[in-house]
Order: structure tokens, then C-alpha cells, then sequence
């Protein structure tokens, strides 16, 4: 299996993150696409966020993060996102796509395939429900219980939106966090 040094990681980080300078960060509802290649096919946008001049700050170990990215004061629709897809500037080239997720909060419902970020890591619900008090997902496995929610790991955290469960049509969206890997291998 070849492995990539870290160095080049940086190097093949910031080589797709410089792409994003600029450029528009789409927030969407329905089945994400196979990847970022595949056209979009019954998606509804929600939302439409504005990355800065320089998108990301340049990469350590592989990953990128991005830099303040400006909100959308007015979403477009209302709905539980389930991915996004970052264009260059313009609109017209797609760059990458995300799986979205919120903020984990406490004693709220969520439904069945609602994702969340804690710890860092990213789950997604696989039995609906409401979540705990306090604590919220933790761990690696494929069923993790919270509350009256089951979750199932899906990995380090890609992208992170403020508030949530769903986005609201004329509302404000937020990104608190987002980065980019290259992988090692």
C-alpha cells in the first residue's frame, strides 16, 4: 500500500484548499451524491456560505482548517442538511463534499439519519429519539446509545454547523468548524 509523506499531505492539502479561495460553501438536503464528481440529483439547497480571500490556513500533518467563513443571513430553505459541497469561486466548479453535522445538544430529538459532532467525532443517528441530558455520543461502535438515540460512528468531525437540528428557511447558518485531510495512503 503506498503511503504518502507528510509533507507532500501539506502539500496535496493546500494544492485543493487554495481551490476554495473565495468560494461558496452549499448546504443541501436529500441523498448526497456518490462523490463530488456526480452531479447533484433531487437536492434541495438550504443554504449558501461565502469562504474568505484565503479559504484555509495552510496544512499541518494533512489536515487543513478553514478560515472564518462568512454566514448565510438568510437561508434558503428549511431542512435537516445531510451534506455540502464547496465550489471555487463562482459557483460552477465543485471542489469537495462534506458530510454535515451539527453541534451535539443535549435533550433534543433527532431523527433517523441526523448527524452530529462530539468529541470531535462525527455520528449519525441510526434510531430516532431524544438525546440525553448531558454527555452526549462518545466512543467508536456502530450502535451508541444517548438518550432515546442511537448513533453510529462515522469519523473525525468534517464540518460543523452552529445550532441545529435543522437549517430554517430565512434563518442565519453558521460553520464553527471545517477542515480538510489528505489522506495518507
Amino acid at each position: 500500500m503506498p503511503s504518502i509523506t507528510t509533507a507532500n499531505r501539506n502539500r496535496a492539502a493546500d494544492a485543493v484548499t487554495v481551490r476554495l479561495n473565495g468560494g461558496l460553501l452549499r448546504v443541501y438536503t436529500g441523498t448526497p451524491p456518490v462523490d463530488a464528481n456526480t452531479a447533484l440529483s433531487g437536492n434541495t439547497l438550504l443554504a449558501e456560505l461565502t469562504f474568505g480571500a484565503t479559504a484555509f490556513a495552510a496544512a499541518t500533518n494533512g489536515t487543513a482548517a478553514a478560515n472564518a467563513i462568512t454566514a448565510d443571513s438568510s437561508a434558503d430553505n428549511t431542512g435537516r442538511p445531510t451534506f455540502a459541497r464547496a465550489f471555487e469561486a463562482g459557483g460552477t466548479t465543485a471542489v469537495v463534499d462534506y458530510r454535515a453535522a451539527f453541534s451535539w445538544i443535549a435533550s433534543t430529538a433527532y431523527a433517523i439519519g441526523d448527524r452530529v459532532v462530539n468529541g470531535g467525532n462525527q455520528y449519525r443517528a441510526t434510531a430516532a429519539g431524544t438525546a440525553a441530558a448531558s454527555g452526549g455520543p462518545t466512543g467508536i461502535g456502530a450502535t451508541i446509545t444517548d438518550g432515546g438515540v442511537t448513533w453510529a460512528y462515522e469519523g473525525v468531525a468534517e464540518i460543523t454547523f452552529s445550532g441545529g437540528p435543522s437549517i430554517v428557511q430565512l434563518g442565519t447558518v453558521t460553520v464553527s468548524s471545517l477542515t480538510y485531510t489528505q489522506s495518507a495512503s
